[in-house]
C-alpha cells in the first residue's frame, strides 16, 4: 500500500513527501494448562500510550519535563508488571532517546525499542520483550501520518500489531481522490480514510496464525466513522469487551484525552480530568481471545511522588488489554519458525536504497522549500510537483507552521519501484 500525496516536490525519479504542518506473555495459572489436541490459555497484555512529545510547551518547561514524564512512565511500567509491549505515539528522536534509557533501566533491561531510526517529531515506537520478527513503518495518506507494523513471537504466538496516530484536528480535512487513493472513499475524511488504510496493512501483514491488533491514538471518539470502519471489519474495542463503561465527561472516568497539551498546569494537577475517549487497543477477529483483568485505562491515577511537580506522564491517559488465548500446537509451531528464519536474516521490511544522485536531488528540492529562509516564497513553491494548484494550500500552511519550519529535517530512507521513499522530520502534530 503506498498511498500518494498532495506535497511532492519536483523530481524526475523521486518523491519528497512534505511535511507541512503489550504483549506480556505467561502460562494462565489457571484451568487453561491444555488438552488433548496440545491446546493452552497464555496472556497477552497490549498497553498503547500517547506520550506527549511536548513540542508545544512553553520552551522553559523542556518540553513539558518530557525527560520526568518518561521516567514516570518506565515506572508506572514497572509497576505493571513490565507488559512484553508497548506502543508509544508522538515520539521523536529525543524522546526515543529517553525511551532507549527507559529501556535499560526498567524491568531488568529486558525492554527492546522497536521504530526507533525515524527523525520525524510524531512517530510511533514499540518497546518490547517478545521476539521480534518483523517490522515495518509504512505512510499514511496525509501527508504527516505513520503507521508502525511489528510482528513478534510470544507465550500467545505470532502477534501482528499495529501502532498509530491518525489525523487530528490540526491535520484532518475531507479527502480527495489524489490524497486519499483506495480503500479509501471520496466522502471519506483524512482520520477514516488512514483508518481503512490501517486496516489494509494489518490485513496484508496479518499471519493467519497470529493475534492481530490494531493499538493508537486515533483521534476519533467511539460513534465517529472512523470507528465504524473497524466495527464493520470485525474488530473488537476491548475496553467495551471488557465491560467497562463508555466515557462520562462529566467525571472523565473511562475517558482517555482531554487534558491541554501545551502547558504542565493540567499535567501536575491531580484533579485535572479527561473528557473523551480516543485511545483504543482494537483486536481483530479469528484467534480465541478474552479479556480479562486488567482492561481499560492504563495507570490513570495521579502519581504518588511526583518528579518536577509532574503528576501524569501525559495528556493523554494510555490504555490497556489483557487478553486470555487459546494457543493451539499449530500456532506454537508457527510462532517458532517464524522467530528462527528471523534470528538468521534481517528483521525490517524495506525498499532498495536509493542512489547517491537521486538522493542528492531530493535534498536539494527539500531546502529549496523547507531551509531556503533567504529565497522568495514563490521560488520555494516552485519546487513542488503542482506549484499551481497547491500555491494557496502552501501558503495557508506554511503560514500557520513557520515558526517551525527550522526544526524540519529529512532522510532519504528507501525506494519503492520508480519512487524514492522519503521519511521527514515535520511540526508536531496532536
Amino acid at each position: 500500500m503506498a498511498p500518494r500525496h498532495p506535497f511532492r516536490v519536483r523530481s524526475r525519479a523521486a518523491v519528497l513527501v512534505l511535511v507541512l504542518a503489550t504483549v506480556g506473555c505467561g502460562t494462565d495459572d489457571g484451568d487453561g494448562h491444555g488438552d488433548a489436541g496440545g491446546a493452552r490459555t497464555e496472556t497477552l497484555s497490549v498497553v498503547s500510550q500517547n506520550l506527549l512529545h511536548g513540542l508545544h510547551c512553553p520552551p522553559v518547561t523542556e518540553r513539558c519535563h518530557l525527560a520526568t514524564r518518561v521516567e514516570l512512565f518506565g515506572q508506572q511500567l514497572q509497576d505493571a508488571g513490565c507488559p512484553a509491549v508497548v506502543g508509544v505515539q508522538e515520539a521523536d528522536p529525543e524522546m526515543v532517546a529517553h525511551l532507549r534509557r527507559l529501556a535499560r533501566d526498567r524491568c531488568e533491561g529486558r525492554y527492546r525499542l522497536v521504530g526507533g531510526g525515524d527523525p520525524g517529531t510524531d512517530r510511533e515506537v514499540v518497546l518490547t520483550t517478545g521476539r521480534v520478527v518483523a517490522h515495518e513503518r509504512v505512510r499514511l495518506a496525509g501527508p504527516v501520518r505513520t503507521a508502525l507494523w511489528v510482528r513478534l513471537g510470544t507465550g500467545v504466538g505470532l502477534v501482528d500489531l499495529v501502532v498509530t496516530h491518525l489525523a487530528s484536528s490540526s491535520d484532518d480535512r475531507p479527502c480527495d481522490a489524489r490524497t486519499c487513493p483506495p480503500p479509501c472513499r471520496p466522502a471519506d475524511r483524512l482520520n477514516t480514510c488512514q483508518a481503512r488504510q490501517v486496516a489494509d496493512l494489518l490485513d496484508e501483514r496479518r499471519d493467519p496464525q497470529a493475534v492481530g491488533v490494531v493499538a493508537g491514538d486515533l483521534n476519533a471518539t467511539p460513534d465517529e466513522p472512523t470507528l465504524e470502519v473497524f466495527r464493520s471489519l470485525g474488530y473488537l474495542d476491548t475496553h467495551r469487551m471488557a465491560g467497562n463503561p463508555e466515557c462520562d465527561p462529566g467525571t472523565g472516568a473511562g475517558c482517555t484525552a482531554g487534558r491541554a497539551d501545551d502547558a504542565l498546569v493540567a499535567l501536575a494537577d491531580p484533579t485535572s480530568r479527561q473528557s473523551e475517549r480516543i485511545d483504543y487497543v482494537l483486536l481483530t477477529p479469528g484467534r480465541q481471545c478474552r479479556p480479562t483483568a486488567p482492561t481499560g485505562l492504563f495507570a490513570p491515577e495521579p502519581a504518588r511522588r511526583p518528579g518536577a511537580g509532574v503528576v501524569f506522564a501525559s495528556d493523554h491517559t494510555g490504555v490497556v488489554a489483557t487478553l486470555r488465548c487459546t494457543v493451539t500446537a499449530v500456532q506454537r509451531t508457527a510462532a517458532r519458525r517464524a522467530v528462527t528464519r528471523a534470528t538468521s536474516g534481517p528483521t525490517t521490511t524495506t525498499g532498495s536504497e536509493v542512489g547517491d544522485e537521486r538522493g542528492r536531488a531530493v535534498r536539494r528540492a527539500f531546502e529549496t522549500v523547507f531551509q531556503g529562509s533567504d529565497r522568495p516564497l514563490g521560488e520555494r513553491i516552485a519546487a513542488l510537483e503542482d506549484p499551481e494548484g497547491l500555491r494557496e494550500v502552501f501558503l495557508a500552511r506554511f503560514g500557520a507552521v513557520a515558526d517551525l519550519a527550522a526544526r524540519v529535517t529529512v532522510r532519504i530512507d528507501a525506494r519503492s519501484g520508480s519512487r524514492s521513499t522519503v521519511e521527514t522530520g515535520g511540526t508536531a502534530l496532536r
